[in-house]
């Protein structure tokens, strides 16, 4: 009998800059098996590795000393304004100003 079986693995790397001609970078990689085969699932399992990956070495680079690659890796809350969306409107004339 021939079993098969899915795996996921993602690596997710950021390099930032720390402002002083010099970087910081950190990386990981996480590794999923299913011992099944199921390329949906191992889909799904692939994207939330993703996202898990991306969250540790996001909050790793927050504890820099160096306050540009901190500044870097945090979220910030932009207005509506300056995300470039526009208002609604019929007219594809009527642009803001």
């Amino acid at each position: 009998m021939n079993e098969v079986e899915s795996r996921a693995r993602v690596t997710f790397r950021k390099q930032v800059s720390d402002g002083n001609y010099g970087t910081e970078a950190a990386e990981v990689s996480l590794e999923w098996d299913s011992g099944i085969d199921d390329v949906e699932d191992t889909l799904k399992n692939a994207a939330a590795l993703l996202v898990e990956a991306r969250k540790l070495v996001h909050d790793e680079l927050r504890k820099s000393s160096a306050w540009r690659v901190r500044d870097a890796v945090t979220p910030s809350e932009l207005p509506a304004e300056s995300t470039g969306t526009l208002p609604d409107s019929d007219d594809p004339e009527d642009l803001p100003l």
